[in-house]
């Protein structure tokens, strides 16, 4: 399967398929053509989309995954596939049984090293880290003083100020749309990984809310959020912090989330990435491990 992202928010189109391949037309009738096994995630955040039943089976077969998103740009539902791993069940059952204290080493890990990026990305934005990397090494088992909310706090207070007084907010339009929708591409990408890992995208590591079904994969997305914020911050130079989410912007940001990055030395894609990082966790929940792998670098791709 390759990394393709087909975004549906533009103008109202048909989905369907014929002989393999998804085929999009438009209100003109004129169609576009891909074999299903290109498509690793189908965002539909248009209303008037409309699609068959083959399309929905023939991606989730083929193991992409189909996200709805809501007019925030927010994912209300996906489609995943039910089968991502020979010997699935067994790894549901070693997730279900995982230890407290393996699950909150887990959490420090993924918190110190989201920290760390949100410190690079202020280094790259701004010329320091905000006083963000001395926070790293006061995260504990679990993040039990909740550094992560101490450091987002000083994040977000320092990220955009040369442009604007920003305030993050899941209901606002501009910067934070823009926000939104990089972070519901990531947790599409991070969602299919955990399923093609044999893992279930419910049973989180820290994120335990009774309503929200991706809880895994709001944990482990943690570390490359920084690379979406990256490329919004980027897009100020050309936007107004008040601009509409348009195809434009879309496809910078879908860019910046497809960009390689250095995991263990080698240059890889951040589908890849996510990859082996919840095969790691899939192997640490079967051995009681002790940490998970994460990238080297997640902005190697993206840095000018």
């Amino acid at each position: 399967m390759t990394d393709r992202i087909i975004d549906i928010s533009g103008q109202p189109v048909f989905l369907n398929v014929t002989n393999r391949l998804l085929a999009i037309r438009n209100k003109e009738g004129k169609s576009q053509t891909l074999p299903l096994g290109d498509v690793a995630a189908l965002l539909i955040s248009n209303n008037a989309a409309t699609m068959t039943h083959a399309v929905l089976d023939g991606i989730a077969s083929s193991g992409g995954i189909v996200v709805i998103c809501d007019q925030k740009h927010m994912p209300s539902g996906m489609l995943l596939p039910m089968q991502g791993h020979y010997i699935q069940t067994e790894r549901f059952t070693a997730q279900a049984a995982a230890s407290l204290p393996l699950k909150k080493r887990i959490w420090r890990q993924i918190v110190r090293d989201k920290i760390r990026n949100q410190a690079t990305v202020l280094k790259l934005t701004g010329g320091d880290d905000g006083g963000l990397l001395p926070l790293v090494s006061l995260v504990r088992s679990g993040d039990s003083s909740n550094i992560e909310a101490r450091a987002a706090k000083i994040y977000w207070r320092q990220l955009f100020k040369p442009v604007v007084d920003f305030k993050r907010d899941f209901d606002q339009d501009g910067i934070n749309s823009w926000l939104n929708y990089g972070y519901a591409v990531l947790r599409a990408m991070t969602a299919r990984a955990i399923c093609a890992s044999g893992l279930h995208p419910t049973l989180g590591v820290n994120h335990h809310n009774r309503y929200n079904p991706f809880c895994l994969a709001d944990d482990l997305m943690e570390p490359f959020r920084p690379v979406v914020d990256l490329a919004v911050c980027r897009l100020l130079s050309s936007y107004s912090a008040a601009a509409e989410l348009d195809a434009v912007i879309k496809r910078e940001i879908i860019s910046a989330v497809l960009c390689r990055v250095v995991f263990n030395g080698e240059s890889i894609t951040i589908f890849n990435a996510l990859a082996k990082m919840s095969a790691s966790l899939a192997f640490a929940f079967e051995n009681n491990g002790r940490s998970i792998a994460l990238p080297d670098d997640i902005f190697a791709g993206i840095q000018e």
